[in-house]
């Protein structure tokens, strides 16, 4: 760990903690919007009310797909393996036209008809309300969006650990807390409120890192490049410095392909198949805003991929192969090291409580989405209820709540022993969801003839297909030549066996496609 002065420290996390402190205050503010209207709780809980402006809807999709994969996972892939993963993550720069573009509007105006505040509960209205793609669907999201959310909590913890200098877990206790308690005061309004503050502060902060990050090697940007190019040229080659005659170099440079087309499909063209980040398309107020999100999400995405993996040669020039080795921190902290690094105290805490804070949204967001799939999925699934949902507002908050806090405590148990990598983490399971939701949301969305039994047989046969292959390939036992990701080939067989299995059975019930396929309102 970076040796960091006290005086500093002290001024570093007392930037932090006024930061997050002022966030908390205005999320309080934001709990009188959600307790204004008391007929509905859940509904403005989860979609906010459905009048989420510009800023807000960029924000949440742009902060969801981000969380630590793009502040702190990525940029250690990269500074680990090599500037080839600069290439894979740039797609996810597509993330605001994938979610709100490709789906954004027809999920809108059908969240509205069926009143639908979650993910499942929107689709189990198009799979004819069918128990089994409910309970699929469910745990596909508490096992892998779970997951996402173990890598995010663990930027947030690690990043912690860089302030203070304390036990990683410290660090994560703390942030956990502080997620629960910003998700437990403004719900989905609330976390995507602070997200366009927390959106300006990154961006900003990223762009001040920038110019200090590279000022602070005492060269120009090209000539650090260069610099990083000649102590470490296989850092920038995609097949491992194999040269063109090399007898490897063909297979080797198949599977580089194969690879950045694998995270071209992962990270950037099924980022709608998230369900965090799809809830944004159930809060949007009118279409006007839905297609403003767009270009502004799309912007500042932009210019968080570019500033900060733009900074990975000059991590490499500061730190070249220290991080990762033994007794030396993980390479997931070299963004935030180089902003400690680099910076005068002040503007470290602010771009740190601003990279946190962007986290805690994103996490917050996902503990939303898991626990909305247990009060209005599972839950309603199994007839099981704590409270009875037509008890008092006061016996729905408390179950909410409950629900909420058990979510975060879960996570926080399963990242007290994170991978080495976050990025490993986030490409699994954002791997399971795309498997299990590609063909669900497009063809469900696109398809009159889709139906339940096609939705049920390829998110089965796919997440089984999935994790076969992963453990198969990892193992040795089958090879995998061209490099793919499992994902792509699961993704291609659920949905042609999708497909097949709609057109062999009984057509959807026409109230089905009337209210999806009926007239635009």
């Amino acid at each position: 760990m970076l040796d960091i002065p006290v005086s500093s420290r002290i001024i570093i996390i007392s930037v932090f903690a006024a930061y997050t402190i002022l966030l908390l205050v205005y999320g309080i503010i934001t709990r009188n919007s959600v307790n204004s209207n008391k007929i509905d709780f859940l509904s403005k809980f989860y979609t906010g009310g459905r009048v989420s402006g510009k800023l807000m809807t960029a924000m949440m999709v742009s902060a969801g797909v981000a969380g630590a994969g793009v502040f702190m996972g990525v940029p250690g892939f990269t500074y680990k393996f090599g500037a080839i993963w600069m290439v894979c993550c740039f797609w996810s720069m597509t993330s605001n036209f994938m979610v709100l573009g490709l789906i954004g509007k027809r999920i809108g105006i059908i969240a509205r008809r069926t009143n639908a505040t979650t993910f499942i509960e929107l689709f189990s209205n198009r799979y004819n309300n069918s128990k089994t793609f409910r309970l699929v669907s469910s745990l596909v999201i508490l096992f892998f969006l779970g997951a996402f959310g173990v890598s995010t909590l663990t930027g947030g913890g690690r990043i912690f650990q860089v302030l203070t200098g304390q036990d990683y877990r410290i660090g994560l206790a703390i942030f956990t807390a502080l997620v629960i308690i910003a998700a437990l005061i403004g719900g989905i309004k609330g976390v995507a409120t602070a997200m366009i503050i927390q959106g300006i502060v990154m961006t900003i902060s990223v762009l001040l890192l920038f110019i200090l990050g590279v000022r602070s090697t005492g060269l120009s940007y090209t000539a650090t490049i260069g610099e990083v190019l000649e102590k470490y040229p296989q850092w920038f080659s995609p097949v491992g410095g194999l040269t063109p005659d090399s007898e490897n170099f063909g297979p080797a440079m198949l599977k580089s392909i194969g690879t950045v087309f694998s995270f071209a499909v992962l990270w950037g063209l099924t980022t709608f198949t998230m369900p965090h980040v799809s809830m944004s398309a159930l809060t949007y107020k009118d279409t006007k805003t839905l297609h403003d999100s767009i270009k502004i999400g799309t912007i500042v995405f932009a210019i968080w991929m570019l500033g900060l993996n733009g900074l990975c040669f000059v991590v490499k020039y500061h730190f070249g192969g220290m991080l990762g080795g033994e007794g030396q921190p993980t390479p997931d902290l070299a963004i935030p090291m180089l902003a400690i690094k680099a910076m005068p105290a002040w503007a470290a805490g602010l771009v740190l409580a601003g990279v946190c804070s962007a986290v805690q949204s994103s996490v917050g967001g996902m503990i939303i989405a898991l626990s909305g799939t247990i009060i209005k999925d599972l839950v309603p699934l199994q007839k099981v209820f704590i409270f009875n949902p037509e008890n008092t507002e006061k016996h729905i908050k408390t179950f909410n709540t409950i629900c909420t806090i058990l979510v975060a405590l879960i996570i926080f148990i399963f990242a007290c022993n994170p991978p080495t990598l976050l990025a490993s983490l986030i490409t699994y399971a954002t791997g399971g969801m795309t498997v299990a939701f590609f063909a669900t949301v497009l063809l469900g969305l696109y398809w009159k003839r889709a139906n339940e039994y096609g939705a049920c047989a390829g998110m089965i046969s796919g997440i089984i297909l999935y994790i076969l292959i992963d453990i198969l390939t990892k193992k040795g036992i089958i090879p995998n030549p061209f490099g793919l990701n499992p994902v792509v080939i699961a993704t291609l067989v659920s949905t042609v066996l999708m497909i097949i299995v709609s057109l062999a059975t009984p057509k959807s019930p026409y109230r089905v496609i009337s209210t999806w396929f009926g007239k635009e309102e």
